[in-house]
């Protein structure tokens, strides 16, 4: 997959509206698609998070998110991984947070589809998966957020 979206750092103001979506507990697993300096998986630890995963395509970005989780002792808990987000394997995530353009989005769609069982939740900023009706939405500083799932029947809802 091509760069989609250059690194957007995402503002602490629209950090909680990830989290308000999706809350996290010791048994979730977060995924951030585009996890440029790390700052979602970081807050995502301190909501409680049991282990985070960043993926980005952009070496100079995970080597800064590294340096920062490791100043701050987190490298038993998140890990980032420098790569094209269409080849990770996303099946453990139980969250997936997510900035990209509906391109990528739409490209996403059949990965999610193909990879995900029944429960993770995906939290995607200003513009969700094309296709897919989000069961919340929520608006800060007009500023979008969707939240996405897998339901029991292993269907998108």
């Amino acid at each position: 997959m091509p760069k989609f979206i250059g690194w957007v750092p995402t503002q602490p103001e629209y950090i909680r509206a990830f989290f308000d979506l999706a809350p996290v507990s010791a048994t979730d697993t977060v995924y951030d698609l585009g996890s440029g300096d790390g700052r979602l998986l970081f807050a995502a630890l301190e909501q409680g998070a049991g282990r985070c995963v960043g993926v980005d395509i952009d070496p100079d970005r995970v080597n800064v998110a590294r340096e920062a989780a490791q100043s701050k002792g987190l490298n038993g808990k998140v890990s980032f991984v420098e790569a094209d987000v269409m080849k990770v394997d996303l099946s453990d995530a139980s969250v997936i947070t997510c900035y990209l353009f509906p391109t990528a989005s739409a490209a996403l769609r059949p990965k999610f589809e193909k990879e995900l069982k029944a429960g993770p939740r995906i939290v995607m900023e200003s513009f969700p998966v094309p296709g897919w009706k989000p069961q919340k939405t929520s608006e800060v500083n007009m500023r979008n957020f969707f939240l996405v799932y897998r339901d029991r029947q292993s269907q998108i809802c």
